[in-house]
């Protein structure tokens, strides 16, 4: 399998509902306004960053989130797909041995001062549940793809909420982070050996498509 950290986001969350949607593949994610919402966030930054388009109306107020980013110094990158094999070297994203992938959402490389900055943009109302594990995964990618790199400062950036959370990981943190990774992404290799895919109940079920789970129950 190839991983990425939506995939062993939702593996932890409930195996059940992973081996039915990412494996079996017996459902297809359907767009919601939240999602549309959130794809068009996403190209309109993109957008400025890149070309330097101006924001649409409906996003100008988002301006003082993605204009640093625009400023900010060195090579940089939107949309970049990368990947990384098994023994942690760099790869391109389809890659046949790629293990994990990832596509930031922008990145900064400064070679000359060995600093680099990853951005991840949230649409959701709030940032209760930020998960900063996302950035630690781009940052140890970063650095396997980009050796003079040696420090990473990351964000996400809610950008409804009006939150900011940081982060920074530097290289001398590469084999713990990798590690890591390697045992989340273990635990789904043991559960396909074992073809074992317990359910795990929580307030979600009522929003999982695998309504024939012995966890689900409907929304009230």
């Amino acid at each position: 399998m190839i991983y990425s950290y939506s995939a062993v986001k939702d593996f932890e969350s409930c195996p059940r509902k992973f081996y039915e949607v990412r494996i079996l593949k017996k459902y297809k994610s359907q767009d919601t306004t939240a999602t549309l919402y959130g794809t068009a966030v996403h190209k309109a930054f993109e957008d400025y960053i890149r070309d330097r388009t101006p924001l649409p109306a409906d996003f100008a107020h988002y301006a003082p989130f993605v204009e640093p980013l625009a400023n900010f110094k060195g090579e940089i990158r939107c949309e970049e797909k990368m990947g990384i094999r098994r023994d942690f070297t760099p790869c391109e994203f389809f890659a046949r041995d790629a293990w994990f992938r990832g596509i930031p959402d922008y990145i900064a490389l400064n070679h000359e001062t060995g600093v680099a900055r990853v951005a991840d943009y949230k649409t959701g109302k709030s940032s209760k549940y930020a998960d900063s594990a996302q950035l630690e995964l781009m940052a140890a990618m970063i650095m396997s793809h980009f050796p003079k790199i040696n420090t990473v400062k990351g964000v996400l950036l809610f950008v409804v909420a009006g939150d900011v959370i940081k982060t920074e990981h530097t290289r001398a943190e590469l084999p713990t982070i990798l590690s890591k990774w390697a045992g989340r992404a273990n635990a789904i290799e043991a559960a396909a050996d074992n073809d074992v895919w317990n359910p795990k109940s929580s307030g979600l079920c009522g929003f999982c498509p695998v309504e024939h789970c012995e966890s689900y129950r409907p929304r009230r």
